[in-house]
């Protein structure tokens, strides 16, 4: 590749941890260990392996080196969709990919020549080489290079990087053409693209001192290691769990780690949809983009006053306390907020008691109904997934005649009625019982969410179910108490910690059943209940930590 040095480099040199410095039984949540029959697999998920860069990590690692400009070129060049769009894992969207192919290969070698041509275009600036002589040049490229790599070079990437430079001047080139080629050497690389979890050896045990900083800073901000980071790195203090604590905590207060963290809770959510969702039958000013825009905004502001301004995670599922506008109000059935506004006109606002936490908001709602009804069956799979993490059965194309018959003669019943039916007679009550509950108990709101006590044919509606056993298991009258059931039984919590830790492994996603989830949920039962501390249980587990062997 552009003739850098292309094998994966060895333990960080100059570490503690090229000798196994860190002891794998210290750090990485040694004293959340499950039992093995509570939970299947292993709580350290992943083997060791090379993980690529998803497009947007890549413009952020470009970004405090080339600008907002250029960063923002990249995502828009490839299409790469917003973080409230993220998909679980990040690299199974289609725009990524865990590999590369040949299309996503040029769209890295274009990124690598702007990169490039940019240096070239503004050499003194970037290089800060007043004047442009060899050794002020090749000294740039080698603090450049460990920049882009996320830690010191060792010697032979070095050499391949300066034979660049000195291969293109030998052969007439200016000095400044000489850095373009090595810096578009630099982001062809696959240590600038890929982040490696090979640990000291090929034993199980912990990432080396730079690997994990790569891997905390990627998860929390999507981003690179910043300075202090890596100096952690360097003085080999990220071994403990009191180190890789302390470097958490530091992150957790930057406001980009809780942009990038309130982002991907939003997306785990499938919020974004509502912005796509077409209803039909409905006045112009009852729904239209303005309070599509207008239920996401509310939706991102109630994440970010939970997860940072001293609520618990089971807020997400249970609190009432929002932020509408005068476009929300009416829908919601409350007064519009007069104070506390915001630049967009959003306030502070209590909910009616028929709200409880995200699954009764106006964009959840809205989000999984059809365009002329609420949908008892897209509600429940959503919540089944979204908010409980188990994997939804996918539709049986084998029986869609069958299906589309049984749909047509129960075209007058009830969703109470419909739903008694899939969970009574085969094909459908192998599936439906498991997940129907939810819609079913969602009922009460109609196709943007408004509270209703009777169906669009005025039978009264009947919210109450029993919840499946990974809910608990009882009863529930209503969407309050189902948010409450799931706040209770820790499954929300727990489904979120899996979606993170899901995130934080960038291309493959582990489930709720695994002991890596178990292994998180176990820490974050024992902590205050915060987010910040859910976050903390992750960023501390043997998932992030610790590689298997191979």
């Amino acid at each position: 590749m552009s003739g850098v040095e292309t094998l994966p480099p060895p333990a960080a040199a100059g570490s503690a941890s090229a000798s196994g410095g860190r002891a794998g039984a210290t750090a990485g949540g040694g004293s959340t260990s499950v039992a093995p029959q509570d939970c299947d697999g292993d709580e350290i998920a992943m083997p060791k392996r090379l993980v690529r860069l998803s497009f947007n990590q890549i413009a952020s690692s470009l970004r405090p080196v080339f600008g907002d400009a250029f960063a923002t070129d990249v995502l828009k060049t490839n299409q790469i969709p917003p973080p409230t769009q993220r998909t679980f894992p990040p690299l199974g969207d289609t725009s990524e990919g865990s590999t590369y192919i040949d299309a996503k290969w040029q769209s890295s070698e274009a990124i690598a020549e702007k990169a490039g041509n940019h240096v070239f275009d503004n050499f003194a600036s970037v290089t800060g080489c007043a004047v442009a002589t060899a050794d002020c040049a090749q000294t740039f490229l080698t603090k450049h290079a460990e920049g882009a790599y996320r830690r010191p070079l060792i010697d032979r990437e070095k050499t391949s990087l300066l034979q660049v430079y000195t291969e293109v001047v030998t052969a007439g080139g200016s000095v400044q053409q000489g850095v373009q080629a090595g810096v578009r050497a630099i982001y062809d690389s696959p240590q600038f693209l890929y982040r490696s979890e090979l640990g000291a050896d090929a034993k199980t045990g912990p990432l080396t001192p730079y690997e994990l900083a790569s891997q905390l800073s990627y998860f929390l901000t999507d981003g690179p290691p910043d300075a202090p980071l890596l100096a952690a790195a360097a003085a080999d203090q990220l071994t403990t769990d009191a180190q890789i604590g302390a470097e958490v905590d530091r992150l957790l207060a930057l406001p980009a780690t809780k942009a990038n963290l309130q982002d991907t809770v939003f997306a785990s959510f499938g919020i974004a949809r509502v912005l796509s969702v077409v209803i039909d039958g409905l006045p112009p000013e009852a729904f239209n983009s303005g309070v599509a825009a207008s239920m996401f905004r509310e939706s991102q502001l109630f994440i970010d006053n939970v997860l940072w301004n001293g609520g618990t995670v089971s807020d997400l599922a249970t609190s009432r306390k929002s932020f509408i506008n005068a476009k929300l109000a009416p829908l919601y059935g409350v007064p519009v907020p007069t104070s506390g506004l915001d630049a967009d006109g959003f306030g502070p606002a209590l909910l009616p008691d028929n709200r409880a936490g995200i699954i009764t908001s106006a964009a959840f709602l809205t989000s999984r109904s059809r365009p002329d009804q609420p949908s008892v069956v897209g509600r429940g799979l959503s919540v089944n997934d979204a908010i409980l993490c188990q994997q939804n059965p996918a539709f049986p194309d084998a029986l869609a005649a069958q299906i589309k018959n049984v749909n047509m003669m129960q075209a007058n019943l009830s969703e109470r009625e419909k739903a008694t039916y899939r969970a009574s007679n085969a094909p459908c009550l192998g599936c439906h019982p498991s997940f129907d509950p939810y819609g079913l108990s969602l009922e009460n709101f109609d196709v943007i969410g408004r509270f209703r006590s009777l169906d669009a044919e005025g039978r009264p509606i009947d919210a109450s179910v029993t919840l499946p056993a990974v809910a608990g298991g009882k009863p529930a009258a209503n969407a309050v108490e189902l948010g409450q059931a799931l706040a209770d039984t820790g499954a929300f919590a727990s489904c979120l910690g899996t979606k993170l830790i899901t995130y934080a492994l960038a291309e493959t996603g582990v489930s709720g059943r695994s002991c890596a989830s178990k292994g998180v949920a176990n820490a974050f039962a024992a902590s205050d209940h915060s987010f910040s501390a859910l976050v903390r249980a992750v960023a501390l587990s043997k998932a992030l930590t610790q590689r298997s062997g191979g």
